[in-house]
């Protein structure tokens, strides 16, 4: 694997995008404004209020996914920003990676046949609700139940929900990938099996991060809160 430069504050942000264009979708998610000019990442974040350690950790963990947020750089009040966060995340991919990977499926299956037309639409579909279907499960189970807790209701919070299957959505869009591969007609053209690739491995590595994120950053922060409120 390639060495990757460590992240500064005083980085450019053009530099920071250009070293991973796939950060663009942080900013979508921060809701952070469009252009940047030649400001520096300490900068930005001061400008669009967010903090500058919180926005160096998603940088650092979107880049490289070994990246770990040493807990002795988080701190409580991170915590109501990371749910934002994460919440985006979900809307972001049910509202536009989701149904862009659904229209280039679409572009396929105009090469089928009718039974592969069928079989794919609905395992496409199963994969679509199982993913929205977790994304629904956190939303009650986790991300309410902290909010909860930050605005002073007594609730008891289990981090076991944490071991819920990341990895089933893994696998799912590996059988997907595996689908395309094998099992569509040569009449499919090569072109558009590629581009549906593109967007199944895109999409499955940021759902990694997305996990990486609830685990090595959200669930530390919680016990840092409560342990904070004793």
């Amino acid at each position: 694997m390639a060495h990757l430069p460590t992240l500064s504050p005083e980085m450019k942000i053009f530099e920071l995008v250009e070293l991973s264009p796939s950060l663009l979708s942080i900013f979508s998610r921060l809701d952070i404004r469009l252009p940047f000019g030649d400001v520096s990442i300490s900068e930005m974040c001061e400008r669009e209020g967010h903090s500058v350690e919180l926005f160096m950790m998603l940088a650092s963990m979107h880049t490289d996914t070994t990246f770990r947020p040493q807990v002795e750089h988080l701190k409580p009040e991170m915590l109501r920003e990371v749910i934002d966060y994460l919440r985006a995340s979900h809307r972001y991919y049910a509202e536009q990676m989701l149904p862009h990977t659904a229209a280039h499926l679409e572009k396929i299956l105009e090469h089928c046949d009718p039974l592969s037309q069928s079989v794919l639409r609905r395992f496409y579909g199963d994969y679509t609700s199982y993913i929205v279907d977790h994304f629904n499960e956190e939303e009650r189970n986790i991300f309410s139940i902290i909010e909860g807790c930050t605005e002073g209701s007594d609730v008891a919070y289990n981090c076991t929900i944490f071991d819920m299957p990341h990895a089933d959505i893994d696998d799912r869009s590996n059988d997907i990938a595996s689908l395309i591969f094998k099992s569509l007609p040569e009449e499919a053209p090569t072109k558009l099996r590629c581009t549906m690739l593109e967007h199944i491995y895109a999409l499955r590595d940021d759902l990694r991060r997305h996990s990486n994120v609830e685990i090595y950053l959200l669930r530390p922060l919680i016990e840092i809160y409560i342990n904070n409120a004793r």
